[in-house]
């Protein structure tokens, strides 16, 4: 018994000294990596928006001059299933404050089942151009095929669920009286009062474009309102051909994208669980256009551009491996009674807000559910990622109920 117990102890002086001794060096590595971490968590999230600003004040675009003739513009969707709202949309689009005889709409139906083609061509009256798909290819594809058929000068693109502002149209088109402009994206607001992950994330990008606009360099545009000259839109990929890439397209090949805010659409703001699959589904496809892009851009030495979808883009969306390694870390520090505690406090608070905010839905501030947010656009991304690496990305698609 005695020789037991001695030999207890002897365990337990080693394990003493290993954590108090030699695991100092440890506990000083998983303090590095923690700060590393954050750092490249910072670095997208804090650095970027800081420098952007920075970089708006010394190079500012001048504003452009105005159209003595506003130029024709082709309005285009891709509508899969959409009976329930593509009548309004339609109406909204024909109501548009811009020269009617300097528009066109035109629809492409996604071998829709229900009365999605039914009702738009009972709008064929007013000058809208149905086209059917008898194979399903997926909103960017279609994009493609209606820019083909399109007569403007500058191609709108939006979706079916999604309702402008009267001057919507006309805000958009109005930067590409500056020859030096290729894309304009506009303002997509919730047409709810909650406060969703989504909504969250469109603030933060809204306010980061419209640092990005003041140097011409806003990177990627949402797909319900957006516009860009027709003779740069030049997919390589129909299955790839969203918002995000055409936009950085026109700056690869020289020009500006810009932001207005003025130009608002209006789209419904989904659930937190839909919002994750659909980032998912975003992230899986933007993941291969990113790096894409970023040869594109290294190979034209357009060295900011590659920097900036390097670090807002790329490593943005791989960041909740940081959080990860963060995490496990500010664990391991646990087993040392050191200065270093206050980094497993910190990580652990934090985990354990992001917890409470899922469990307790909008029950709780959603001030106080920022930590859910991060983690629930994290494990979205990496998930895209994941998906893009497995050659599972998504290009179609049905709609969730709205």
């Amino acid at each position: 018994m005695r020789i037991h117990v001695a030999a207890k102890k002897r365990i337990h002086y080693k394990f003493w000294v290993f954590f108090h001794g030699e695991g100092i060096v440890l506990a000083a590595f998983l303090v590095v990596i923690i700060w590393v971490s954050v750092g490249m968590i910072l670095l997208p999230m804090v650095v970027y928006p800081v420098v952007i600003f920075l970089l708006g004040l010394f190079f500012s675009r001048r504003e452009g001059s105005s159209f003595q003739e506003y130029p024709f513009v082709s309005v285009m969707i891709a509508a899969r299933n959409e009976e329930k709202c593509i009548g309004e949309r339609l109406q909204n689009l024909l109501e548009q404050d811009y020269p009617k005889d300097r528009i066109e709409i035109l629809v492409a139906s996604d071998v829709s089942t229900d009365r999605t083609d039914e009702i738009i061509k009972s709008f064929e009256k007013n000058g809208v151009y149905f086209l059917r798909i008898e194979k399903r290819l997926g909103k960017s594809a279609l994009m493609v095929e209606l820019s083909k058929i399109a007569k403007g000068e500058i191609l709108v693109f939006t979706d079916a669920n999604t309702q402008f502002n009267p001057n919507t149209v006309r805000e958009l088109v109005d930067p590409f009286a500056d020859p030096a402009v290729g894309c304009v994206d506009g303002s997509k607001q919730n047409s709810l009062d909650s406060i969703t992950c989504e909504s969250i994330y469109w603030r933060y990008e809204q306010m980061l474009k419209a640092l990005g606009s003041k140097i011409g360099a806003v990177l990627g545009a949402t797909g319900a309102v957006f516009a860009v000259r027709k003779s740069l839109y030049n997919p390589p990929d129909p299955a790839r051909a969203d918002d995000f890439e055409t936009a950085v397209s026109t700056r690869v090949q020289g020009y500006a994208c810009l932001y207005n805010h003025r130009a608002i659409a209006a789209e419904p703001t989904p659930t937190d669980s839909i919002q994750y699959h659909r980032l998912v589904r975003i992230v899986s496809w933007m993941i291969g256009s990113a790096f894409s892009l970023f040869g594109k851009a290294v190979k034209r030495k357009r060295y900011g551009l590659a920097l900036q979808l390097a670090v807002h883009k790329i490593l943005r969306w791989n960041m909740g491996i940081f959080a990860i390694i963060a995490s496990i870390a500010g664990g391991l520090l646990a087993v040392y009674d050191s200065p270093t505690n206050y980094l497993f406090v910190s990580v652990t608070v934090f985990n354990m807000v992001a917890l409470a905010g899922k469990l307790s839905g909008n029950k709780m501030p959603s001030s106080l559910r920022l930590p859910y947010f991060f983690w629930l656009m994290c494990l979205a991304s990496l998930s895209g990622v994941a998906r893009s690496l497995t050659s599972s990305a998504v290009s179609v698609w049905d709609h969730s109920a709205r």
